[in-house]
């Protein structure tokens, strides 16, 4: 009897456990939006290796963390989405030589405008002076915001960049008092740190 129901409990463990590994992808509601779990294929663009999205839509947009890999699944970001916009913690990984898999930059994201929001501004005509109220819809945007972390190729050690909603600022700013070495003041940086190619190569 007692072996009767150990092998009963065995199956019902490995039924649930099939049940849970055949994770449903790709779904769309009555409404035709994306829900749930979502692995995209995106294509070569103009010379730039294909690369694949896995994560979490609600109502057609993302929301979560998202995995971003190559075509032979090398990891190449962790990106962090509200609402269909960068908004949290976000780590990209260098994808060349023998530093592939290691930690290339590392921070967050705040979104500054929301995908499909709408907003009414008013429009003058230059001739006859009249305004007219017209509707613009965002289409989302996010900047760099607190410590970023950018990693040597090489060496692995990190130096520090500070951020305030976009704009470069000092530690001090940020209460940041630690010793790592920090790098010169500059202009915020528009492009994401995995689509700059150049940035962060071995030293010849």
């Amino acid at each position: 009897m007692i072996r009767k129901s150990f092998l009963y409990m065995l199956l019902q463990i490995i039924f649930i456990g099939s049940s849970l590994a055949q994770v449903k992808s790709n779904q769309r509601d009555q409404q035709h939006r994306k829900q749930g779990h979502w692995v995209e294929e995106v294509g070569e663009v103009r010379g730039e290796p294909g690369y694949s999205w896995e994560g979490t839509y609600k109502n057609d947009r993302k929301e979560g963390v998202w995995k971003k890999t190559t075509s032979i699944g090398t990891l190449i970001a962790e990106e962090t989405y509200k609402n269909n916009v960068l908004d949290g913690y976000c780590k990209y990984y260098f994808t060349n030589g023998e530093s592939i898999g290691k930690l290339s930059e590392e921070g967050a994201y705040i979104s500054t405008e929301v995908e499909g929001q709408r907003d009414t501004i008013m429009i003058i005509d230059p001739v006859t002076n009249a305004e007219t109220p017209t509707e613009i819809i965002r289409k989302g945007n996010s900047v760099r915001n607190g410590v970023w972390k950018l990693y040597d190729e090489e060496t692995g050690k990190a130096v520090k960049e500070y951020y305030k909603r976009g704009e470069t600022v000092t530690a001090d700013e940020l209460g940041d008092s630690t010793t790592e070495e920090q790098p010169a003041v500059k202009k915020a940086v528009l492009q994401l740190p995995h689509e700059n190619t150049g940035k962060h190569k071995k030293k010849e």
